[in-house]
């Protein structure tokens, strides 16, 4: 019988970061976070271009991450996906070019294969101006 899948939900309120880490039939818990290089300050873009690193814990954690950012609403544009990419020294990295202002919802998602299920995420939201 599976495990319920059991979720935390953690803020990190200088950062503007949820995280909900959670754990499946393994009971290895995997939790997402974002590295930002100003972390003492809410995450911010000055214009189209940013990167955005997800690190994955505990550290030799293999799996696969997922990264979405969501446009503001009313923007009139498209979503932006990073798909899914091999977690590399603990870490995902995808670079955005974000094509209109405005608060973007960034979504992360953590699976174990390519035939797993996502089993953590994570959510941060990044202010675009130009």
């Amino acid at each position: 019988m599976r495990r319920l899948i059991v979720a935390a939900l953690f803020v990190a309120s200088t950062a503007g970061l949820y995280v909900l880490p959670a754990t499946a039939d393994s009971s290895a818990k995997v939790t997402l976070s974002y590295d930002f290089s100003a972390n003492g300050q809410p995450p911010s873009a000055s214009g189209p271009n940013f990167i955005i690193e997800v690190d994955v814990l505990p550290e030799q954690t293999p799996g696969l991450v997922r990264v979405v950012a969501v446009a503001p609403d009313n923007s009139g544009v498209s979503n932006i996906v990073c798909r899914f990419q091999a977690v590399d020294k603990s870490h995902v990295t995808c670079k955005f070019n974000f094509s209109a202002a405005g608060t973007w919802s960034i979504h992360s998602q953590y699976a174990a294969d390519a035939n797993s299920d996502v089993s953590a995420w994570a959510v941060t939201n990044i202010r675009v101006g130009y």
